[in-house]
């Protein structure tokens, strides 16, 4: 039986999305680089801080909202939406089936589209 290429925890796109990002300390930590969390440089251009966005995953990155692809699980044997991180596609959370969390109106995707990532 063929096994997943993805992993929960870890970066759905090798290198993520642009192609730099690295999780050196494996499954379930934080990507790399990270956004910028403060500065005391009140007088400059650069960013105070990046992590002002809805949801906060768990590579530590912040966004407005969550990239979904569609995968298969061989494990369970049915199709699988992957909520990933919009900036590096570190997989955060997975809803099965696939259309539950993208497929027509119902309980089950209000529900999710609440409780995303």
């Amino acid at each position: 039986m063929p096994a997943n290429d993805w992993q929960l925890g870890t970066l759905y796109v090798k290198g993520g999305l642009p192609g730099y990002f690295t999780q050196p300390g494996g499954p379930n930590t934080q990507v790399f680089p990270a956004q910028v969390q403060a500065s005391s440089d009140y007088l400059s251009i650069k960013p105070f801080t990046e992590l002002s966005g809805v949801f906060l995953f768990a590579c530590q990155h912040s966004a407005n909202e969550v990239m979904v692809f569609t995968d298969w699980d061989y494990d369970t044997n049915m199709s699988v939406a992957l909520l990933c991180c919009p900036l590096c596609s570190f997989v955060q959370r997975t809803i099965e089936p696939a259309a539950d969390a993208i497929g027509p109106s119902n309980a089950a995707t209000l529900l999710n589209s609440i409780l995303y990532p």
